[in-house]
């Protein structure tokens, strides 16, 4: 059974933030060894952004592959463009959009679409609906996030600024990150959901390394407990949060899927416009980028 459990979305969601010491922008376990696999081997986390309104079936806006390497204490993150096509199992007409693989058999069935399509298999789901983020940056980031604003972004979702920097908070971040109707479409917006959450662990590890960040932890679990949802159970979680504050994350790395080059724009009458992968092209460079081993500092 699914524990709703805020904790697990501050340490992993917002990829182990007590913990993370640097990160590097590249846009192109406490128990004794073997008890538990979370302690010696990479491990892969699903990352979910739902828009849920009550309906029993939605789809997802967000799709993030977390991988967590101990070896090396660096978290690299993927994510998959929802307009992907692939092959989803049993879907009768064998290939559509990869966000429609969880609104047909929810995070099971997503999770077996990216084994089956990438080679990738996922440990454990983390799913969080969209006031969870809006809570968790105005509780623990009250002062905002300082982005560039473009004036399609400003008329499209009805934002009382002008357009250049400006400083936003939970509900404008959240439409900010979620936009899409520009000639960039969704790579625009992977770019400024990967960009943004940066720009979040670096504001959120500067206040909860704080005495008055640690502080505010209880409201925010308190009011954003209900968004989120793992199948991560309670030693699992301990067993990770003791880890993190034992090794602290070095550094953070980005891809996105399709990569450059690794797709074509196609339209199918039961799908709508998608994008086409060149699955043999993609499975490389996320086996690449996943593989590639990245130095640990010795210094602070």
């Amino acid at each position: 059974m699914k524990k709703r459990i805020l904790f697990v979305f501050i340490i992993i969601c917002f990829l182990f933030l007590f913990g993370c010491q640097s990160i590097e922008k590249d846009h192109s376990h406490q128990e004794e060894p073997g008890e538990n696999e979370v302690v010696d081997e990479a491990i892969n986390f699903l990352v979910l952004g739902i828009d849920s309104r009550g309906e029993a079936k939605s789809r997802t806006d967000t799709i993030m592959l977390v991988n967590y390497r101990p070896e090396d204490r660096t978290l690299k993150l993927i994510s998959i463009m929802r307009d992907s096509y692939v092959q989803i199992p049993g879907h009768k007409h064998n290939f559509d959009k990869i966000n429609n693989a969880y609104f047909l058999g929810g995070e099971e069935l997503l999770k077996e679409t990216i084994q089956n399509n990438f080679g990738l298999d996922v440990d454990h789901t983390i799913t969080v609906d969209f006031q969870g983020f809006v809570s968790v940056v105005d509780t623990l980031i009250p002062e905002g996030i300082k982005v560039h604003v473009d004036q399609a972004i400003i008329d499209d979702m009805n934002l009382e600024m002008t357009a250049g920097i400006n400083t936003l908070h939970g509900e404008d971040l959240l439409k900010y990150v979620r936009f899409r109707h520009d000639e960039r479409s969704d790579f625009g917006r992977v770019e400024r959901q990967q960009t943004v959450l940066l720009d979040v662990i670096d504001k959120m590890n500067e206040q909860v390394n704080s005495f008055i960040g640690m502080t505010k932890i209880p409201h925010l679990v308190h009011h954003t407990i209900k968004n989120v949802e793992t199948d991560l159970s309670p030693q699992e979680m301990i067993t990770l949060s003791s880890m993190v504050f034992s090794q602290p994350i070095e550094q953070i790395e980005t891809m996105r899927i399709p990569v450059k080059d690794g797709f074509t724009n196609q339209t199918y009458d039961h799908a709508g416009a998608v994008l086409e992968l060149n699955f043999l092209k993609n499975q490389e460079a996320m086996q690449r980028f996943l593989s590639e081993p990245t130095p640990v500092s010795d210094g602070p």
